[in-house]
């Protein structure tokens, strides 16, 4: 049994979701080729770091130092691996693509996740 609670990591992910799909439908009043865009860069971004949050906070204790470094690493690994996928299916898939508008959610999402994650831990 652990005394250490593990973070509400999986509320990170919601909150790029709560806010990706509403901004997504503005967009879609806008046109379609930049709704789709921006919500595939933004999925781009939340599916491989929820991957690697549900892998590195798996275990938590000092009794499973070894388990949690083996997590983070196959967890950083499958969500570069994930990204690089992701990031080529649609290169290939999608077309018409704006590319301004998937890496612009992609990035917006990551600073989404910077400030939902200093607000998570700051609570």
């Amino acid at each position: 049994m652990t005394t250490i609670s593990l973070p509400a990591v999986k509320k990170v992910a919601l909150y790029q979701i709560a806010l990706l799909l509403p901004a997504a439908v503005a967009l879609l009043g806008w046109n379609a080729v930049v709704a789709y865009s921006a919500l595939l860069g933004g999925l781009i971004q939340i599916i491989p770091q929820a991957w690697f949050a549900r892998q590195a906070f798996r275990y938590a204790g000092a009794r499973r130092v070894q388990s949690i470094v083996s997590a983070m690493y196959w967890g950083e690994t499958g969500k570069v691996v994930l990204s690089a996928v992701l990031f080529t299916a649609t290169f290939l898939l999608v077309s018409p693509l704006n590319v301004g508008a998937l890496f612009s959610s992609f990035v917006i999402m990551i600073l989404v996740q910077w400030f939902s994650i200093f607000t998570v831990l700051k609570r």
